[in-house]
């Protein structure tokens, strides 16, 4: 077998090529083998670089060759490359078997690094030459032009700049011949005197060149600058500087201003006949308001109640009455109660929050140290109160196992010193139990530290006290609370606001609704006070108002008459003929009110500018026609018995809401869509929160993939059904009797029940939810109504907030929000594959 070997001389490796025209020298050595005979001559090529330019090189008597070339124009100075010569021939030998030739092609190559030459800036030129320029001239100042070369030598001219006495000017004017800057010009005003200008020309390896070219000035006729004068730019002396201006000052010629103050016209009677017409002549013997007397009565919110109220049997029936909890609105605000979710573990065996049992049982030991006892117990309250791991299946995801991994037996753990604290004289059995080794001069200070830490811990998170403290409807998938208060003695002043819908939305006054038909028990504690306030009403104004003032200069960005209507446009016409003619009729007392509170308008009397008081009715008075203006009143859920009232007049409502709060992100997400062709309804668990308190993906889980079962024979397979991911729960329409109507079978309505999905695979494995929405209840029963088409999306997440008395509160509340429409989980029953091919 003939042989080709290629070698590379020169230059040597790892050297510095002295330009990027690089000249690369070898040898060639051929071993034929017996019989063959070259064909025609060896060739050689060499490459430039990884994936560079390749050139064709010179093989001299088939023994050395030569190459020229040069790197990729993209390869920045001073860099590595690798040439890479690449030879070839071609053998023919006589086959006696065949009586034939035949043709043998061999190859061969070699490679070497070197680094190519350091940076070499462009070659930039300047004319004219004549070095230092001078210049006589009586034209000044004077406009001379220059122009030049910038060639690059390592890359193309990336741009060109010059700068005349340091001052950086810009990119000069070139003239562009399709040589990239080859030639460039720039015309200057030069004032008289000695400039430097100096020109730098940037390749695109930011390579930069300069070049200096001084300027000399020199006026025909000789000017006179006194020492320290300033000169203009042609260079004559001036006592003006670069901080001088213009400026306009009116004078008046006669100090009265009675003529321009009257605002005199051209045509009066045109003026008056205006007026006329637009009704401006019709006055009204009535007075400027100049002060104004509230008199009102306020009631604090007493009484709270979380959950659904219960319904009275006939709308006509007497007021039910439960017995809500004690409410302080200056203490708690109203989503705390209405939103707040179990969070803390229950017992030493619950594995929620355990990052929390961490830091609580650190948090004792820092409680602990601040006491200052006579020796260290850290050690041995870790050992005694050691976080342990959970029992096998408790914990499945990889998060909370690193977590365990980290920080068992490294810690106490908070859950189980709460369990010890909480029972019958829990701090002082801690303090004297032995193997703590507590000396009897540091236990009072151990019980001192555990009853301040068992309080703390208790306090940490705002939780409901027991299960009928939740306000959450699973089956609505909502919120439900009541507070109530009283505006006197009377039982017909007993108020209750319900909230049935709060799906964890901000909560104002409008989410409440006024039900008549039921009471909190706030006789037993009443809050409420008269309120009489004397202030200064202020007139209502609003953009694009006109000005009161006659000389003020009115906003043009909103310009009532220039809005484009038409004759039939009445509501346009209304709101323009409102705002000017009638906008400055209305007048806004203020009225200083606690926060979660009712209020009720007894009276309000105006003082106008002539003395005359003038009594203003609240709207629904008795004595007033009906209203039709309900701006800011509550609606009713359950009118008085009798009554077709639809709003509570008079009852100004001020609930104590939040105004901010910093939100987690999801812990838990469920979504609820609808199936149309399962025919059912799917709750899809995307994440849970995990015992870490962070959000696990169930469709990541081990067990979030069912397993494919293949079929064992060629013959046609029938499914019962097909399988469905572990995380998709199933909603099953069910029949129930409607609440409204207990005692007539024959009115059911139709809910939604949870229920879970058997895989067909034979391993009777039944996945069901795992989360805390979809097992708030036992059993889970939605109306359907719950589900729409749009579908349903439930987080779960932590909140903190602060509220007005400085109090940090922090608790686990759910959001509901509008889903992603309806889906599709791919289940059938009943199904035959088709018979596989062999």
């Amino acid at each position: 077998m003939s042989t080709l070997t290629v070698t590379i001389t020169s230059p040597g490796p790892n050297t510095t090529v002295g330009s990027r025209s690089i000249t690369v020298r070898g040898g060639l050595t051929l071993h034929p083998s017996g019989g063959h005979t070259l064909v025609g001559h060896a060739s050689v090529s060499v490459s430039f670089g990884i994936n560079g330019p390749t050139v064709a090189a010179t093989v001299t008597a088939d023994s050395s060759w030569v190459c020229t070339g040069s790197p990729a124009a993209g390869i920045h100075p001073s860099t590595p490359i690798t040439i890479t010569a690449s030879a070839s021939a071609s053998f023919k030998f006589f086959i006696p078997a065949d009586r034939s030739w035949d043709i043998e092609d061999v190859g061969g190559s070699a490679s070497v690094s070197v680094v190519l030459p350091p940076p070499v800036g462009p070659a930039l030129t300047i004319a004219p030459p004549d070095s230092p320029l001078t210049i006589v001239t009586d034209e000044l100042p004077k406009t001379v032009n220059f122009s030049g070369t910038a060639v690059g030598i390592d890359a193309p001219i990336l741009t060109v700049q010059y700068a005349v006495d340091g001052w950086v000017e810009g990119p000069l004017s070139v003239v562009d011949n399709g040589n990239n800057y080859g030639n460039w010009s720039v015309s200057l005003p030069v004032p008289p005197g000695q400039h430097l200008l100096r020109v730098n020309a940037i390749d695109r390896f930011g390579t930069a060149s300069s070049i200096a070219k001084p300027i000399v000035v020199q006026p025909k006729t000789p000017i006179v600058v006194p020492p320290g004068g300033r000169t203009t730019l042609s260079g004559a002396p001036t006592s003006s500087s670069v901080t001088s201006w213009t400026r306009l000052e009116p004078q008046s010629n006669g100090a009265d201003i009675g003529i321009s103050a009257s605002a005199r016209v051209f045509d009066p009677l045109w003026l008056m006949t205006r007026q006329w017409q637009m009704g401006e002549f019709q006055g009204e013997d009535a007075g400027t308001p100049a002060m104004a007397r509230v008199r009102a009565t306020n009631a604090m919110l007493t009484r709270s109640f979380v959950g659904e109220l219960p319904r009275p049997a006939t709308p006509s029936s007497a007021a039910v009455s439960v017995a809500g909890t004690p409410y302080d609105p200056a203490r708690t605000p109203l989503e705390v109660i209405a939103e707040r979710r179990a969070m803390r573990p229950a017992d030493a065996g619950d594995t929620r929050m355990l990052s929390l049992a961490v830091e609580a049982g650190l948090h004792f030991l820092r409680m602990l140290e601040l006491q200052a006892p006579s020796k260290n117990y850290r050690s041995a309250f870790i050992a005694r109160l050691a976080l342990q791991r959970p029992p096998d299946g408790a914990t499945t995801d990889e998060a909370t196992r690193r977590y365990l991994d980290s920080m068992q037996g490294r810690a106490p753990d908070g859950r189980v010193l709460a369990v010890r604290l909480r029972s019958a004289g829990g701090a002082a059995l801690l303090a004297a139990d032995p193997l703590l080794a507590i000396v009897a001069v540091d236990q009072p200070k151990v019980q001192a530290a555990a009853t301040a830490w068992l309080a703390w811990y208790d306090a940490v998170c705002s939780e409901p006290t027991s299960a009928s403290g939740d306000a959450w409807l699973p089956s609505r998938l909502e919120y439900a609370m009541a507070v109530g208060t009283r505006l006197s003695a009377a039982a017909q002043d007993d108020i209750t606001y319900v909230a049935a819908e709060l799906d964890g939305s901000p909560v104002d006054w409008a989410s409440f609704d006024v039900h008549a038909q039921a009471a909190l028990g706030t006789a037993a504690s009443p809050a409420f006070a008269p309120v009489v306030e004397t202030t200064i009403p202020a007139p209502v104004s609003f953009r694009g108002a006109p000005a009161p003032r006659f000389w003020e200069m009115e906003d043009s960005q909103v310009a009532y008459g220039l809005v484009p209507v038409g004759p039939t446009d009445l509501a346009h016409l209304m709101m323009i003929e409102y705002a000017s003619s009638y906008g400055n009729d209305w007048f806004a007392v203020p009225l200083t009110l606690p926060v979660g509170s009712v209020t009720r308008v007894e009276s309000l009397v105006v003082t106008d500018t002539f003395g005359v008081r003038s009594l203003v009715r609240a709207i629904g008075d008795a004595a007033l026609p009906p209203p039709y203006f309900s701006m800011w009143q509550p609606s009713y859920a359950q009118p008085p018995a009798g009554s077709a009232l639809k709003t509570a007049v008079n009852r100004f409502f001020l609930p104590s809401s939040l105004g901010r709060s910093l939100d987690s992100g999801p812990l838990e997400e469920v979504l609820f869509m609808r199936d149309e062709m399962a025919n059912l309804a799917w709750a899809v668990e995307r994440s849970v929160e995990n015992p870490i308190e962070q959000p696990a993906q169930r469709d990541e889980a081990a067990d979030a993939t069912p397993p494919v079962v293949a079929p064992t024979s060629a013959w046609p397979h029938y499914r019962l059904s097909t399988t469905v991911p572990f995380n998709w729960v199933p909603l099953l329409p069910v029949e129930q009797p409607n609440p409204l109507f207990p005692n007539n079978p024959a009115q059911v309505i139709s809910r939604l029940q949870k229920g879970a999905v058997l895989q067909p695979d034979g391993t009777r494995t039944v996945h069901s939810s795992v989360g805390e929405v979809l097992n708030a209840a036992t059993p889970l029963l939605l109306y359907d109504e719950e589900v729409p088409r749009e579908g349903t999306r439930v987080t779960r997440q932590r909140r903190l907030t602060r509220w007005s008395d400085g109090s940090t509160w922090l608790w686990t509340s759910l959001r509901n929000r509008v889903g992603q429409g309806e889906g599709s989980s791919g289940l059938t029953f009943d199904a035959v594959d088709a018979r596989r091919q062999e």
